[in-house]
């Protein structure tokens, strides 16, 4: 978190474009990165970042557990996925009859699990 907020108070414009100075960490540059990032949350839709954001938690929580009791990556890697799919899937059924059913949330959930799987798995 506090990674984010500080890539937000000094976040720049690309040096590589001609038409945009810097002019280093500015409130007018924390401004263009917000506007940047809303600009980037419009172009996917906040309810496929939704999908995104809770099957990476629940397949990084998965994977944890997983790997904390078996000490196995390969075998916390996979639950963590399916776990995240399979809770996203019964999402998406459940929309057929009540909702807006998505394959475009699918997708969302298979890229979050994948995402949350891999954080914990990975060594750093």
């Amino acid at each position: 978190m506090k990674l984010l907020l500080l890539f937000l108070l000094f976040s720049t414009p690309c040096l590589g474009q001609d038409d945009v100075p810097y002019y280093g960490g500015t409130p007018e540059n924390l401004r263009f990165g917000l506007s940047q990032m809303d600009k980037f949350i419009e172009s996917i839709g906040q309810d496929k970042l939704l999908h995104m954001g809770a099957c990476y938690v629940i397949s990084s929580t998965t994977a944890s557990i997983v790997y904390n009791i078996t000490e196995n990556r390969k075998k916390a890697f996979m639950y963590g996925i399916l776990s995240a799919v399979v809770v996203g899937g019964i999402k998406e059924i459940h929309d057929i009859n009540h909702g807006n059913p998505s394959w475009g949330d699918v997708g969302a959930n298979v890229v979050g699990a994948t995402l949350g799987a891999s954080v914990v798995i990975v060594r750093f």
